[in-house]
């Protein structure tokens, strides 16, 4: 509650929080950010007011603070610097400090052109302790921080007149936001104020039902934090081309369950778990293939971070679980285009860090972390996948393969720990058959996946008279055994892709298991029944099996 102290009865305000009493993962989040601003501060050294915790613990903190505090945090919070950026054509009703001609040379054609840009003095986020946390800056990168940076810009003060506390303080002039937030703090505890969307992501001034957005002044207070604990991400679509196209940001927010420790966590997962890598100018490790991955990376993180230092607590001691919003600015309008909340359960995030690094086909990779969300068997979907996917993006690109691959040689391993690894198509023999090596039953997946490796080694044989063990030598009848290999396998699923249901079932019947595949009859019988009563799953398994051994 907010109370006023006996020895300054009038310039002091103590606030308490509890988490409990928080309404959302947004207050949750920054009542976080204003313990991380706070400690921050202090660290700084340079703040003439009141701005400290007289109360941290697990279960939520106590600020004491006075408006020369309250300015010097909001300082910070809104702390911004001036730029001068290059633009190609100049802005509507404003006119560039200055001109500058450009030379830029085609490398193609090696002609030279010259181009005018014009340079405006912008505004930039500084983003306070965030700055220390991204691994990347080195002092001409700043790659983590500069995600951030636009993600505030484009979100949270996308409409230019919402970035007045940002340019006041980079023009060097006196903000009115502090005595604006002070004077509502002083108010009765049930005072309350109007939400925006500057704030709080998806409000509105009124509801459907005309029922305007309001918070309490005090819980209003802690929103202009959450944004220093909540982590950025940045969808990226596959296009009709094979491209990537960004769509938004994915917003992760922490809905913190021991404040104390998690304050004390977050900045070590940023700085020491978060990768350097770079793809094009925005961090590898912010590329995420759903918007909710967001989720699972930062769970991933913070899981990596508490086995280091607390190998016996759990990532679900930290975090209740994280919300996501993937938001997207269209013209000066904020879009909410989902929302979507995990929990931390501990095979969930294993299994996504062993997804995110073992799978190389972002198409591939998003169908497997959807399963895995949703709680399905990894190959389920893959049927509508690969039959909307041009051939080039599905069993033609090696990618796209090499992860069928993968995903067949894993999940058989882990169906069957005491079998033997399973066999590459360059390594199957002409003489293996689905019952060859094995002493246990083999997995469904399995049988589907040595089906299909003996159907195109007998095709290749009876039709080309190409074996493996007589062609790996010699790199003329190799590459001859790879094209006809290719074509096998690419009539074999574009056959399968056009058939469903019994037509698929009977083209299954008469062609895969036309040539002799010695099946033992247990797996016979496994086989036929799943023939008949999941068609769909044999027919979805069959086309992987093809990319994998294509």
């Amino acid at each position: 509650m907010a109370k006023k102290t006996r020895a300054q009865t009038a310039e002091v305000l103590e606030l308490d929080y509890q988490l409990a009493e928080l309404p959302s993962s947004q207050h949750r989040a920054g009542l976080a950010g204003l313990v991380l601003m706070v400690k921050w501060l202090e660290r700084q050294g340079t703040n003439k007011g009141i701005c400290e915790l007289k109360r941290l613990d697990e279960l939520g903190a106590t600020l004491c603070i006075n408006e020369l505090g309250l300015e010097a945090l909001f300082n910070q919070v809104y702390g911004a610097y001036k730029e001068d950026r290059e633009y190609p054509q100049p802005f509507k009703n404003k006119a560039p400090l200055r001109e500058e001609r450009k030379e830029k040379t085609d490398d193609t054609t090696g002609k030279t052109t010259v181009k005018t840009a014009y340079i405006y003095s912008m505004s930039v986020p500084k983003g306070a302790f965030l700055v220390d946390l991204d691994p990347i800056a080195d002092g001409s990168k700043d790659n983590w921080i500069k995600l951030w940076r636009d993600m505030v810009w484009s979100i949270f003060r996308g409409v230019p007149a919402t970035r007045k506390p940002f340019e006041d303080r980079a023009n060097g002039k006196q903000s009115d936001d502090t005595a604006k937030t002070w004077n509502d703090l002083m108010q009765p505890l049930q005072y309350s104020v109007d939400l925006p969307s500057t704030y709080y992501i998806g409000a509105q001034a009124n509801n459907a039902e005309n029922v305007p957005f309001k918070d309490r002044a005090r819980f209003q207070f802690l929103l202009h934090f959450w944004p220093f604990a909540a982590q950025t991400y940045v969808p990226a679509l596959i296009n009709n081309e094979g491209g990537r196209d960004f769509v938004g940001y994915a917003l992760a927010i922490p809905d913190v369950a021991n404040l104390e420790w998690f304050c004390e966590e977050l900045p070590k997962a940023l700085k020491h778990n978060r990768g350097v890598e770079l793809s094009g100018y925005r961090p590898r490790g912010c590329v995420v293939d759903l918007a909710v991955e967001g989720a699972l990376d930062i769970l991933s993180l913070l899981r990596a971070r508490i086995a280091v230092q607390e190998g016996e607590r759990a990532t679900s001691d930290l975090v209740l679980g994280v919300d996501v919003i993937h938001v997207e600015k269209q013209g000066n309008n904020i879009r909410l285009l989902g929302t979507s909340r995990l929990e931390p359960e501990a095979s969930m995030i294993d299994e996504y860090a062993r997804l995110r690094h073992s799978l190389w086909n972002p198409l591939f990779r998003k169908q497997r972390l959807l399963n895995l969300i949703n709680g399905r068997a990894w190959y389920t979907g893959f049927d509508a996948v690969l039959s909307r996917l041009p051939y080039e993006q599905s069993i033609g690109n090696d990618n796209f393969r090499r992860d069928a691959l993968e995903s067949f040689k894993t999940e058989a391993e882990t169906a069957n720990e005491e079998q033997k690894e399973m066999t590459n198509t360059e390594e199957l023999t002409d003489a293996e058959s689905i019952d060859s090596g094995s002493s246990t039953d083999l997995s469904f997946e399995e049988l589907i996946y040595r089906l299909v490796g003996t159907y195109i080694s007998r095709k290749l044989k009876n039709k080309y008279q190409l074996e493996w063990s007589s062609v790996k030598s010699d790199p003329k009848k190799r590459d001859e055994y790879e094209k006809s290999k290719e074509k096998i396998v690419r009539d074999a699923f574009l056959s399968v892709r056009s058939r469903t249901g019994g037509d698929f079932a009977d083209y299954f019947a008469s062609t895969l298991c036309s040539v002799p595949q010695h099946m033992g009859e247990k797996h016979f019988e496994t086989l036929a029944l799943a023939l008949h009563n999941e068609t769909d799953k044999v027919r979805t398994l069959t086309m992987l099996a093809l990319s994998a051994r294509g």
